[in-house]
């Protein structure tokens, strides 16, 4: 079991483009969206408009964005 764990993390991080796409495109879409509660159940705090599921989603699109630009180097 252990040894298809490491084996699955050993072929997502040899895919290190694709990786870096679905960090920016799941950050963009959680930064664009409207804030809804964690997990369905947990409503943390916001100010105004921008929440903590914005934060996450700039901060996923800045190293999504980071990568992409690695990989193309």
């Amino acid at each position: 079991m252990m040894n298809q764990v490491i084996g699955l993390c050993n072929t997502v991080a040899n895919q290190r483009m694709l990786c870096a796409v679905l960090t920016t495109a799941g950050g963009l879409h959680m930064a664009l969206t409207d804030s809804q509660p964690v997990l369905g159940m947990l409503d943390l705090p916001s100010m105004g408009w921008f929440s903590a599921q914005h934060l996450l989603g700039s901060a996923l699109v800045v190293c999504g964005g980071c990568c992409l630009i690695s990989c193309m180097n």
